[in-house]
């Protein structure tokens, strides 16, 4: 059985910095290239990277099983496939002649946009959850509105996204471009989660890894700030 949600959701994840890479371009050895052209495979290692992550951490046994590994719904550990796909999307661009940390740099805003379509894609998956509210969306089979959490992450990630593409080529040099993108959605996730339904009282797996993750980025930003303002003037 396909799963439409699932599958509008990938789409949308993809095709919008496909189409948006026309403005935004990624440089390449020859002239620009096309986001499809380098983001697949980084994006399919990634995935298979959080899905097997998710497996070892909920139910080794299950490795092994081809079945379990395609039921993407029940879990992708989110980081850890961020930086596989950072690592095979750097070793692409080393191959390719392409400075990677340039190349990462580039792909950051379009890839903010694309985490950003899908999570207001939560529109075709099973509804857009969040905290009761009087002006929002209603969720299949509930009878009261809730705040749309998964539209407006997306929203602020988009917002994060356009702030991030303004930095390219700017002194803040392409580590900060990188990192800044990360704390955004680090951030944007960390904040977010405090509204999405989830069982238990504390806080899951995937919210925790994000504050982790926010706070690791804000140190290695500064101490990228801090590094950069160290350098001389080349001017001087």
């Amino acid at each position: 059985m396909i799963d439409y949600g699932l599958l509008s959701s990938i789409i949308l994840a993809v095709g919008l910095p496909t189409l948006l890479a026309r403005q935004w371009r990624i440089t390449g050895p020859d002239g620009p290239v096309g986001f499809m052209d380098i983001a697949v495979g980084p994006a399919f290692a990634g995935l298979a990277a959080g899905r097997l992550t998710t497996l070892a951490l909920d139910d080794p046994q299950s490795i092994g099983s081809l079945s379990d590994l395609l039921i993407i719904r029940s879990g992708v550990e989110f980081w850890p496939a961020v930086l596989v796909a950072v690592a095979v999307l750097a070793v692409g661009a080393r191959r390719a002649g392409v400075r990677p940390l340039g190349r990462v740099a580039e792909v950051t805003p379009l890839s903010m946009v694309g985490y950003a379509a899908y999570e207001a894609a939560c529109l075709f998956r099973d509804g857009c959850y969040g905290p009761e509210s009087a002006v929002g969306l209603r969720a299949p089979g509930l009878s009261t509105t809730m705040l749309p959490v998964g539209v407006l992450m997306g929203i602020a990630v988009v917002v994060g996204a356009v702030v991030v593409h303004r930095m390219q080529g700017s002194p803040a040099g392409s580590m900060s471009v990188m990192l800044c993108g990360a704390l955004v959605v680090a951030v944007v996730r960390s904040v977010g989660s405090f509204w999405l339904p989830h069982i238990g009282t504390g806080l899951t797996r995937q919210h925790v890894s994000s504050i982790f993750v926010a706070a690791a980025l804000i140190v290695g930003l500064a101490v990228c700030v801090g590094r950069s303002g160290q350098e001389p003037d080349s001017t001087s």
